[in-house]
């Protein structure tokens, strides 16, 4: 069998054939949004554009599966491009090692089909969210998966749907103030409350690489229902 026959069975050769002209962009390489372009790329998406300006730290590496010891002091966006072009050839990968803040250009993510929240800045997350929902591009945030060891209770949901996560708290009443209808916000969401309460946030590798797993499923399947 060849590398996608398994994935063709599965989605169908049409849907397959869909999945080379979505143009996806994953914002946020830690814990969660790690993982997503690996998934994406695995699973027949050729054009990626990742952004994060971080580089890779060895506290990275009990929980970011994507990245290894000699990736520590690479750019996080770079030590992925390289692994994704090892993974599949004839990928159109780009690689920013940009910040989400005012200076940010938000009009290049009007060329994308999807954009994946992977940052947990949360006046990042504001600005990013309410430019994709005033501007009709396709967006899932990620929620609050730190301090939490059990992966089984996390869903895709609709940001005023979720509860006892302080970020989502804080990002329903942020959004509320600037006019941003949250009833159009999908999110992945943990139901489990963090076990430890602590300013520094803990993570094992269960909770966030699950997340970024059914972020990438989520994305994959709304496009091709679209």
């Amino acid at each position: 069998m060849t590398y996608d026959d398994r994935t063709k069975k599965l989605l169908g050769e049409d849907n397959f054939g869909k999945l080379k002209g979505f143009n996806i962009c994953v914002i946020g390489l830690g814990g969660v949004g790690s993982i997503v372009p690996i998934a994406l790329v695995r699973s027949g998406i050729v054009n990626l554009t990742m952004i994060d300006r971080d580089v890779v730290d060895s506290s990275n590496l009990n929980r970011q599966i994507a990245y290894e010891e000699n990736d520590i002091g690479l750019l996080k966006s770079e030590a992925l491009k390289r692994k994704l072009n090892f993974i599949r050839k004839n990928v159109n990968i780009v690689a920013n090692p940009l910040s989400i803040d005012d200076n940010f250009d938000f009009n290049i993510l009007k060329q994308f089909d999807y954009v994946c929240d992977c940052i947990d800045d949360i006046k990042a997350k504001i600005l990013l969210i309410s430019y994709c929902i005033n501007n009709g591009i396709n967006i899932i945030s990620s929620l609050g998966m730190g301090n939490r060891i059990d992966p089984s209770n996390i869903v895709v949901t609709k940001l005023n749907k979720t509860t006892i996560d302080p970020l989502a708290k804080k990002l329903r009443y942020e959004l509320r103030k600037e006019n941003v209808d949250i009833d159009k916000i999908n999110v992945v969401f943990s139901k489990n409350e963090p076990i430890i309460k602590s300013n520094v946030v803990s993570s094992m590798v269960f909770v966030p690489n699950s997340a970024g797993l059914l972020m990438a499923s989520f994305v994959i399947e709304d496009l091709l229902k679209k």
